[in-house]
This record gives structure tokens, C-alpha cells and sequence, in this order.
């Protein structure tokens, strides 16, 4: 059921589920050139908490005030900007809220979609009337699916969540035991509260740990709702006959017919394996039933809404709700449910009521579309590989900001598989820059991947334009193959540091090897740097003689400086860098294969260049 937009009253699309072939009718009368010399030298600090931010979740963003600062200082209103791994669009709301034009590809089908909606908000308003009216409308369903009744004044009140335990087998004696009994740490506090990674079996007395017990079924153990003597408190209980009646009942009659859903069935994948374990083989099968009938049936109101640009934001709240409703949601004492960058089924699930979660992400994206300007529409979306962009011109862009995938920490396709079901559309993985067993995909195949993505962004990009990657990941030998990606891709990087985004993922507070901050690092064309660095020569006849001067330098480099160091005890002078022994130690390497094309100044400038990028 593909909900994609189409161009109206003669204007082209802005979004397509492949290559956008109106990328070129931004770029026809894009500014000329800048002449910006020196990469953004300032500190880059920018918070999550902002409407947008908060919108619709994506697996990572870069804050767009961060993005903002890069592209004010090297680019000019009216230039084009362009994002060709673009993730859920942050770099367009940065670009826009700057005046500045923007192009965003992704492989995804799901994250253009995503990035689309965050960049071409309607007004609020009349978004806001939809809502009400589709929401109204569902009232009666969530009565049917939703509704318990109140412990003090016995009205029926709708339920805000159900919790639901697995039953677990007993490592030591082999009989059942509801996990939410034996393994439930209730403290007065919610937040000392928890559920127990040991517990003793009622029935052996035994000591067991609840990782790696064989699961049996799910059991509904607590509800939450609000009564009309409580006012905004919650209050928690055990299910009634009632209550048990009325999942009986939605189990017995299912989801109605008339309504569509996705049936995809998950394919093998390193994330998709753990819901295929537990059972869930198929996107359908990662809702409960009554969760199921209600996006169902929203999905289907929302399609049914005459708008064009309304219909799509209503999809746009839709999947915003992405885990949150599903069975990957996880039970917090204190509230809340986070969506993660896995398909991990918890012991314990928060079953939300899934209009009241729709109606709560509504207002947020309502204050967004309040909050920014609903007017400008100079972007243009697309879904493709980052490695091939036929319809963008040679050098026609002013700026490239991105942050290409993180080799294995996020498996992209297979976390969007969620999104991409409802959508009708799934990432072709082929050119997905990942490290991946189940796509035999290692660290060589992934610095490839980058290595042509990266090509593709010089030979778009206008001479003396800038390039900027924001990269995070812990492992050395990623980091080694984005560094020659971008030094065989023929660039250079002429600064470096760290993007501060104020606030850690989960991964980065609970995880030793999680690097805390981004690393963001700006690059120009070799060719650039050596007409600057080498004027008498001919640059395109040095550039690679110069890039394997700079991977020797690097090579060097690589464990540090202190082998280069000279240090003076006699004299109050402060320990220098031996230019002259590494330029020997080049020489020496160089001069039987008849690769000396730079002197000793020329030299010393390139490993400026490298030591800068080091730091």
C-alpha cells in the first residue's frame, strides 16, 4: 500500500521513492563558488531536546542547530547543500532554517520519507484538525479495545498501557514461573524500582539467573489508566474477568478485515534474528492484536484524508510511534518507552494504548510545525545509493555535510524494515556501506562502499567546496577505513573536532567501548589543498604522488609523535617535531621508485596537513 507523494499543480515531486530526478532544478541557478579558506574552527555543542529533535525518532541524529553553525559558515544564502546519506533530514532543517537550498538521498525508502516530512511542515492547524478528527472518529474502536474498569468508582475508563510478562522455565527444575511474580523489585521510589536480573524459584528455591531462560508465553500481569477521582496521578492494577474477557474476545474476532496491514515476513538479518527467535517472523506479528486493530485502523483513516500534504503527515505521526506500540517496548517502572536500535523482545513489554500514544505525538509534531517555517520548499528528497547520483551535475554544489553509517553499530535496513513495511517500500541493500556478517559485508567491503560514495560527493562538489563527515565509532580499524576512504576518494581533511550533543545516547552510558562524542571532520579535494600547498607544480600530475606521500605520513604518524620529537635538555627550548628525519625516512622509501615530487617545504606542509587531521 505505497502512500508516496506525487508533484501538484504542475510543480515536481519533492520526494520519490527512487533516484529524484529533479535534484538538478535546485542547483541550475545555485550561487556561485565560496572562498572560505580555513575549515569551522568554533565549538559545536547542541542539544536533543527540541521539537524537532523530538518529532520522530530515527536510530541517530546530529542536532540541527550543530549542522546550522557548519553550513552558515561555508556557505551563502542560495546555495545548495547536499546530505547523500541523509538519515531522518536534520541537515535539510538546518540548511532551510539557514535560507540555503538542499538535496537529501538515502537508501532507505523509510528515512526519506522521514526526512521529507521533517522538512516540509504544513500548518499546524489545520494538522491539528485532522488529528482531532481521525482520533474522534476512533473513539468507539478504542472503547471496544481499550477500556477497564475503574477499582474505586467502577466507570469504564481507557486503559493507558497493559503490562505483559514471559513465562520462563526454571533453569534448575524446569517448571514455569511468571517472571513479573518472582523477579519484581517494587521500591517507593519509580526509580529504584526494577525488575531483578536473579531471582530464587518458588518451586527449587534455586538461585537463577533470568538471562538465557527458555521463554513459554506472554501473560497480561497489570494495567495502567487514569480514573475521575485521581485527576492526572496513575493508578496500576491487576486485570479483572473483565479485563481477561475483553483480550479473549479481541484474540477470538482479530483485526477487521476491511482493514490493511503489512504481513512482510522478517528476513534473516543480525538484529532480525532476535525477533525470528522469539516468534515473531513478521512484521504483523510484532503487535499485539488489539495494538494491530488500532494502527490498522488509523493507517486506514489516514489514507482515507483528501489532503495530499495532510495524508502524508498523519503517516508521518504514524510511524513516529515505530516501537513504542510493538513488542519490542520495553517496561519501565517510571514511565516512557524508548525505541533502540535493535529488534530485542524484553522479558517484561509496555503495550500501549495506541491512540493515546498517536494523540501525544501529535501535539509534539504540531509544536515543531508551530515553531518553523512552513513556507520554504527548496528541497528535494530521493532514495538511492550515496554511491551513484547521475542527476546532480559536476561540480554544482556548494557544500556536502553528512554522517555515513558507523561500520557495524547500526543496522540501518533491517531497522527499518519496521517502517518500510507499512510504507509499501524496503532499503535494496546492495551498496548499504555496512559491516555485516549476514551480508558479508567486512571492513573491506564497507571502505569501499565509502570510497565510491565519497568519489561521488567530489565530483559534485564545486572546486574549492568543503566536505564535512560527522563519524563516531570505537573500533580502530573502522576509523582506518573511513581515513582511506576519504584520503582514495581524493580529499583531504584540514580540521577536526568533537560535536558535543549534550546529552548521550543509552549506549554510550551503559557500554565501556561507546565513544561519547562525535568526531567531525572537514575535508577539501586534494587537488585544492595541493594548488595552495604546491603552486609551482601541476596539480593533477601530484595529486597521487601526494596521496602516498600522506598515507606514508600517516603510517608514520599512526602510534603518535613521539618518535619524531626532538627534545633540547640544555636549553630552555620546548620539544619540537623532527620534520627532517621523517622527510629522510620518506626519501628512503621514495627515491627507488622515483616518487620525490616535493621538497622538504612542500613535504612539511603536507604533514602539517596530516598532523592536523590527527589531533
Amino acid at each position: 500500500m505505497p502512500i508516496w507523494p506525487h508533484g501538484e499543480n504542475g510543480h515536481p515531486p519533492l520526494l520519490t521513492f527512487g533516484p529524484n530526478a529533479n535534484f538538478a532544478d535546485l542547483v541550475v541557478s545555485a550561487a556561485s563558488g565560496n572562498t572560505v579558506e580555513k575549515p569551522y574552527g568554533g565549538e559545536i555543542a547542541a542539544g536533543k531536546n527540541t521539537y524537532v529533535y523530538d518529532a520522530h525518532t530515527y536510530h541517530t541524529k546530529v542536532p540541527p542547530q550543530g549542522i546550522q553553525l557548519l553550513v552558515e559558515h561555508y556557505t551563502n544564502p542560495g546555495d545548495v547543500v547536499l546530505d547523500p546519506f541523509c538519515g531522518s533530514g536534520m541537515t535539510g532543517v538546518a540548511a532551510r532554517e539557514s535560507g540555503r537550498k538542499v538535496l537529501l538521498s538515502d537508501l532507505s525508502p523509510a528515512a526519506a520519507f522521514i526526512a521529507y516530512n521533517h522538512n516540509t511542515p504544513i500548518d499546524p492547524l489545520a494538522y491539528l484538525a485532522a488529528v482531532t478528527d481521525i482520533t474522534e472518529q476512533a473513539r468507539d474502536l478504542e472503547r471496544q479495545l481499550y477500556s477497564t474498569d475503574c477499582r474505586e468508582c467502577g466507570r469504564q475508563v481507557p486503559l493507558l498501557y497493559m503490562v505483559w510478562s514471559y513465562g520462563v522455565l526454571c533453569s534448575g527444575c524446569g517448571e514455569e514461573v511468571v517472571l513479573w511474580d518472582v523477579a519484581r523489585d517494587e521500591r517507593p521510589s519509580v526509580r529504584e524500582s526494577k525488575i531483578l536480573k536473579c531471582f530464587d524459584c518458588p518451586h527449587c528455591g534455586r538461585h537463577v539467573a533470568k538471562r538465557g531462560l527458555v521463554r513459554t508465553r506472554r501473560y497480561p500481569v497489570q494495567v495502567g489508566y487514569r480514573c475521575c477521582t485521581t485527576g492526572l496521578k496513575e493508578r496500576t492494577a491487576q486485570l479483572t474477568q473483565a479485563d481477561y474477557a475483553r483480550l479473549d474476545w479481541i484474540s477470538s474476532h482479530g483485526v477487521d478485515p476491511c482493514l490493511w496491514y503489512p504481513r512482510d515476513e522478517f528476513p534473516d538479518g543480525v538484529n532480525t534474528r532476535q525477533a525470528i527467535l522469539a516468534g515473531i517472523t513478521s512484521v504483523d506479528r510484532a503487535y499485539t492484536p488489539r495494538a494491530l486493530w488500532m494502527m490498522a485502523h488509523l493507517w486506514d483513516a489516514a489514507a482515507r484524508w483528501p489532503n495530499s500534504e495532510t495524508r502524508l503527515k498523519l503517516f508521518f505521526t504514524l510511524t513516529s510511534l515505530y516501537q513504542r506500540v510493538t513488542l519490542f517496548s520495553e517496561f519501565r517502572f517510571w514511565g516512557g518507552s524508548g525505541n533502540t536500535a535493535n529488534y530485542n523482545v524484553p522479558f517484561i513489554i509496555n503495550e500501549q494504548n495506541v491512540l493515546k500514544t498517536f494523540e501525544r505525538k501529535a501535539r509534539t509534531i504540531a509544536w515543531y510545525f508551530a515553531n518553523t517555517d512552513t513556507k520554504r520548499r527548496d528541497v528535494r528528497v530521493g532514495v538511492q545509493s550515496a554511491c551513484s547520483l547521475p542527476q546532480i551535475p559536476d561540480h554544482s554544489i556548494d557544500y556536502v555535510f553528512t554522517d555515513p553509517p558507523f561500520g557495524a553499530n547500526i543496522n540501518y535496513s533491517e531497522m527499518n524494515y519496521l517502517w518500510e513495511s507499512w510504507l509499501g517500500c524496503h532499503t535494496d541493500a546492495t551498496e548499504e556501506a555496512i559491516v555485516n556478517r549476514v551480508q558479508k559485508k567486512g571492513i573491506g567491503e564497507y571502505g569501499e562502499l565509502l570510497r565510491r560514495a565519497f568519489t561521488e560527493i567530489r565530483r559534485v562538489l564545486k572546486s574549492g567546496g568543503w566536505f564535512t563527515i560527522v563519524f563516531h565509532n570505537s573500533s580502530a580499524d573502522v576509523w582506518q577505513a573511513l581515513q582511506s576512504a576519504i584520503s582514495d576518494a581524493g580529499f583531504v581533511v584540514e580540521g577536526t573536532q568533537t560535536f558535543d550533543k549534550q546529552h548521550g545516547t543509552f549506549k554510550q552510558f551503559v557500554s565501556d567501548n561507546a565513544v561519547g562524542y562525535d568526531l567531525v571532520l572537514h575535508c577539501r579535494s586534494a587537488a585544492q589543498v595541493l594548488s595552495r600547498l604546491v603552486p609551482h607544480a601541476h596539480v593533477e600530475d601530484c595529486i597521487d604522488r601526494a596521496r602516498e606521500a600522506m598515507t606514508f605520513i600517516r603510517g608514520a604518524l599512526r602510534d603518535g609523535e613521539e618518535a619524531y620529537r626532538v627534545r633540547y635538555l640544555h636549553v630552555g627550548r620546548r620539544a619540537e617535531f623532527d620534520y627532517r628525519r621523517l622527510y629522510a625516512e620518506w626519501l628512503q622509501n621514495a627515491v627507488g621508485r622515483q616518487q620525490i615530487a616535493f621538497s622538504f617545504d612542500e613535504f612539511r606542509a603536507l604533514v602539517d596537513v596530516e598532523r592536523e587531521s590527527l589531533v
